[in-house]
């Protein structure tokens, strides 16, 4: 076992990185005394630092971390003890990252370019204390088994899209909680796009960006489930992207006397049939209502099409198929049973629904009957596309309180 001392860069607080590790002996305000194994002996940090700094343009092809990242890279370890860490990629950031962690693992692909056989051959590793994990990393991430958390986290692999949020996708579980996470080459539109996502996460806080490296911290945010969805919780996803929204914007700025002329204009420029008529004649409009009770109107419907009639409360989005199946006809008229909620939905305002629709809606509303019997749960349904609704009526009523 041999052993260096090191005096303290004037620039960086290594030592606040060291005096967690237990390799590490203080000497004294501004020096210690790192136990490692190696050829370091009487080397300064900050000389093993330059060393790499110097040395990682000639690991691999593929470009290197300039000697300010790498400065920022150790800065970023600072005040606490790194006893797990993980980068995707390898060079110059592999050398330095031996030097931060009790144990490091690299998921590389050497692919020819040195990355990896250049590294393991340099004095500058310390190796008792990195893994290789060689191989394309979209293949070797997956398979991977963390069994402690990390506390610091490099993701600078393929830049090829999906492959950096891949990465991201099995990191993340394993940050600790004040673990830095940095992104490398943001300048990249794809790795570009997974930091304008982490900026706006709940998860991380931005400390810096380093010419094109950037600093993330992770907060005590609960960890976003990997197995699930809940992409409206996410803050990226908070505003949806007017380009493609703005007409529903406005259209929501309209009163409702303007606003349903106009959409049942658009309904009928949109549809694909030949309307066919629909009425609704009971309750009437405006009607204060019990919690059921039965909707009548008229239809006429052409050949292979079906009635079905559905509720809802105005202020949801989903609406309830009503009668347990479709509305049958006599001579043109139909009644149907309707339920208006429960007690708890008393003054709100319901919208009944009457739609003459073709086969498949149909079919998918016949089934989600069976369902709700077989189940006992009733979920709400969407409404067909207006192209591909033949006729319809609406007549909105308050239920008592």
């Amino acid at each position: 076992m041999s052993s260096i001392a090191a005096q303290t860069p004037k620039n960086l607080t290594l030592p606040d990185v060291a005096l967690q590790n237990p390799a590490v002996e203080t000497l004294g305000p501004r020096q210690i005394r790192l136990n490692w194994t190696g050829p370091f002996v009487d080397i300064p940090f900050d000389e093993i630092l330059r060393r790499i700094a110097e040395v990682g343009p000639g690991l691999h092809n593929a470009g290197a971390f300039p000697a300010r990242t790498l400065e920022a890279i150790a800065h970023a370890a600072r005040g606490r003890r790194i006893r797990a860490s993980a980068e995707t990629g390898s060079g110059a950031s592999t050398l330095l990252f031996s030097h931060l962690s009790e144990r490091h693992t690299v998921f590389a692909l050497d692919g020819g370019s040195g990355s990896v056989a250049n590294v393991r051959r340099s004095p500058l590793l310390r190796p008792n204390v990195v893994t290789f994990v060689e191989g394309p990393s979209q293949a070797t991430l997956p398979r991977h088994r963390f069994t402690e958390k990390l506390q610091l986290v490099l993701i600078d692999g393929p830049h090829g899209y999906p492959f950096p949020d891949l990465e991201y996708y099995y990191l993340y579980p394993h940050l600790d909680t004040g673990a830095r996470l940095i992104l490398d080459d943001i300048h990249i539109p794809t790795v570009h796009n997974l930091f304008r996502f982490l900026r706006r996460d709940a998860m991380f806080e931005l400390d810096e960006v380093v010419q094109t490296t950037a600093f993330f911290e992770r907060t005590g945010a609960p960890a976003f489930d990997p197995f699930g969805d809940g992409w409206w919780r996410q803050n990226y996803n908070a505003r949806p992207l007017l380009r493609y929204t703005w007409r529903e914007g406005v259209k929501s700025l309209l009163p409702p006397s303007v606003r349903r002329p106009l959409t049942r204009l658009k309904h009928g420029l949109a549809r694909r049939f030949p309307p066919c008529a629909v009425e609704i004649l009971a309750p009437h409009r405006g009607a204060v209502v019990g919690s059921a009770g039965i909707a009548e109107g008229s239809a006429a419907l052409p050949a292979d099409s079906y009635l079905w009639i559905l509720v809802h409360r105005k202020d949801f989005d989903g609406w309830w198929p009503q009668g347990a199946g479709p509305a049958r006809l006599d001579r043109n008229r139909w009644s149907a049973p309707v339920s208006f909620g429960g007690p708890q939905d008393g003054g709100f305002d319901f919208e009944i629904a009457a739609l003459a629709v073709g086969p498949a809606t149909h079919e998918l509303w016949t089934d989600w009957v069976a369902q709700a019997k077989e189940t006992g749960l009733f979920p709400p349904v969407r409404l067909p596309s207006p192209a591909f609704v033949l006729g319809e009526a609406y007549r909105t009523v308050t239920r008592a309180r």
